[in-house]
């Protein structure tokens, strides 16, 4: 009975996904058509994207340390990407935000514009330590 359930327990260890936490952190967006820096953390038990910074020329927001920050609502993993079937910039669920990290410091995220993907790289925000 014994080997049974070790034999039990390491099939459901081994079938469970782990989440990439290379996400995690912040990240400057490469974008021809504004300048963004965005932070991706856990809140409580979901993933959230939030704005720190973001400025398209006509439009400049601030991180206001409210929920008005947060445009990703509930990333999930799926596949290994990320997934936002709610975000808060599309109002819909029908074509969803993916991310997919790429390598620690670079994540290749795809959204949709008019149903025809869009796809920016973000990369890792490095903090240079003063002198």
């Amino acid at each position: 009975m014994k080997k049974i359930l070790m034999v039990f327990s390491v099939l459901i260890f081994s079938c469970t996904t782990k989440i990439d936490d290379r996400i995690f952190g912040e990240w400057n967006v490469q974008s021809n058509f504004y300048r963004a820096t965005y932070k991706i953390e856990k809140q409580s038990s979901k993933i959230v994207g939030k704005v720190l910074y973001y400025n398209d020329d006509t439009t400049v927001l601030h991180e206001t340390g409210t929920d008005k920050d947060i445009f990703l609502k509930n990333l999930k993993f799926k596949e290994n990407k990320f997934v936002d079937a709610i975000s808060g910039a599309t109002k819909t669920n029908k074509e969803a935000i993916t991310i997919e990290v790429k390598h620690k410091d670079t994540l290749k995220v795809t959204s949709y514009v008019m149903h025809k993907p869009s796809i920016e790289i973000w990369t890792r925000k490095t903090i240079t330590k003063p002198q």
